[in-house]
């Protein structure tokens, strides 16, 4: 059951972000934000949506996987969990920053000024939400059952999310790119995680 809260964790977050990926790119003048984001409300709006139980099914399916372990867990372990909960935590900080664009809490407007404050602090957050994957794809699929297969997937992954850190500098074939990449990598680490009951013998590798 948590490998499919994980996979279907996995595959709401890829989802949005590549809504978020479909998005014109965000002007650099304060004064153009509220047209931007009235332009890109529908697909901001979903986003939104879909990051909340998203991050939800991914935690909760991590957290058994990795959680259910009979000994300890190895220090990489411990290192790519902690990762992919940064990662996580990040992606709620995104959440709560779009919602805010989307939905009008009290009826307050924005201003401009405050409006690229939010915007900027969303793309910030998914800054920090890629990094803390890329961390956890080398970390953890180091640990997997598939071996050097394993091994060559976390790399490449974690390349392509600490490039795709950088969203407003990207092109959106690339952003949508490393979206899809964050579901298949979910995937992939749901189904190749080797849980402590299954391999005990795992609590030796260093």
């Amino acid at each position: 059951m948590h490998r499919w809260l994980m996979i279907v964790g996995a595959l709401l977050t890829g989802v949005a972000l590549l809504l978020l990926s479909l998005l014109p790119g965000a002007p650099s003048e304060a004064v153009a934000m509220t047209a931007w984001v009235e332009r890109g409300r529908s697909l901001l709006s979903w986003s939104d949506e879909l990051l909340f139980f998203a991050v939800i099914c991914w935690g909760a399916g991590a957290r058994g996987l990795f959680g259910e372990r009979k000994a300890g867990p190895s220090a990489r372990i411990n290192l790519g969990v902690t990762a992919l909960t940064t990662a996580l935590v990040a992606l709620v900080v995104l959440l709560l920053a779009v919602g805010r664009l989307v939905y009008p809490v009290f009826e307050v407007r924005l201003s401009a000024e405050v409006l690229a404050l939010v915007v900027s602090s969303a793309f910030g957050a998914l800054h920090l939400a890629f990094l803390g994957f890329a961390v956890a794809a080398v970390a953890l699929s180091w640990s997997t059952r598939a071996g050097l297969v394993g091994r060559a997937v976390g790399i490449f992954a974690a390349a392509a999310f600490v490039v795709g850190s950088f969203p407003w500098l990207t092109p959106n074939w690339w952003n949508s790119s490393v979206a899809v990449l964050v579901a298949a990598w979910g995937v992939f680490l749901a189904l190749a995680s080797v849980t402590r009951a299954e391999n005990p013998g795992e609590a030796s590798t260093p």
